[in-house]
């Protein structure tokens, strides 16, 4: 494969992650759970074997606590608030919501960063969110309703995934393994109480190992390694398979046709955080 293929194919293994989620029978805190928890396992089987990775931990935690912590408790909360909005409304809505990820971690970056913003920037937030109101508005606004509360935990979960490449300013310099080990490691530390008081559920085992095996371990090894092959900017791009995907797979497995509002809002939302990374990788 090159890089090129290696990095698509995680994408459109990425845009299946909601199907697996609603196949394993779990809360969305059982997914997250499970997922990274597994995930950390088996990274740590891996690596086990360097004795020089493993003796290089202690200090890196010592040094670089608060950013890995916030960066493990962000990771957590992004994939307990996804993979519970799968189970609240429609793949289409929760994916296309999500994916203002990006135009939030601008926002972010400004806010508490110091980033300077023109109005190129601006317009494209205004239209992110144009296509977020756009969406939000082919639903009732009440929080009986299920796919209105879906869309505000999709929208959480962006928040928190938001977050992870700010927080990951202060964290340059650590292996890509290693941090992502960490980044598991952490989170499941995070979750772990919770799901000791909410209880184990029966879980779809095959779909959980899938989840773990494909989706967190096979995919995350095709991307990292297809990156050293192709610019970040071209990646970024690629990385819009994600979402297409998802509402493809959304429609061959479960029948969910997005509405006419969903789909134009999901179009705005898409397109301004394409333009944005477009911008920053000019």
């Amino acid at each position: 494969m090159n890089g090129r293929i290696k990095i698509a194919t995680a994408m459109l293994i990425w845009g299946s992650v909601g199907i697996f989620a609603r196949f394993s029978n779990l809360s969305g805190l059982g997914v997250a759970f499970f997922r990274v928890s597994l995930g950390a396992l088996l990274l740590l089987a891996i690596l086990a074997g360097k004795n020089e990775w493993l003796q290089s931990l202690p200090p890196l935690l010592r040094a670089r606590w608060k950013p890995l912590l916030a960066l493990g408790v962000s990771l957590a909360l992004n994939w307990v608030f996804l993979f519970t909005a799968f189970n609240y409304t429609t793949i289409a809505n929760a994916v296309l919501v999500y994916y203002i990820a990006p135009i939030i971690a601008t926002v972010i970056s400004w806010r508490f960063l110091g980033e300077r913003l023109n109005l190129k920037s601006w317009l494209l937030i205004g239209t992110a969110f144009t296509g977020l109101i756009l969406i939000m508005s082919g639903q009732n606004i009440d929080l009986g309703n299920r796919d209105f509360v879906g869309i505000l935990l999709a929208l959480t979960a962006a928040f928190f995934y938001a977050m992870i490449p700010n927080l990951g300013r202060f964290l340059r310099g650590i292996d890509g393994k290693t941090l992502t080990f960490l980044q598991l490691a952490i989170a499941s530390l995070v979750l772990a109480p919770f799901m000791a008081v909410s209880g184990v559920e029966e879980p779809a085992w095959w779909a959980v190992l899938v989840l773990v095996g494909v989706h967190t371990v096979l995919a995350l090894f095709l991307y990292m390694d297809g990156l050293k092959e192709v610019e970040v900017n071209e990646a970024a791009l690629l990385s819009y398979l994600d979402p297409m995907s998802a509402v493809v797979y959304a429609f061959l497995i479960f029948g969910e046709v997005p509405g006419v509002r969903t789909a134009l809002g999901g179009v705005l939302i898409l397109l301004a955080s394409l333009l944005d990374i477009r911008a920053r990788g000019s």
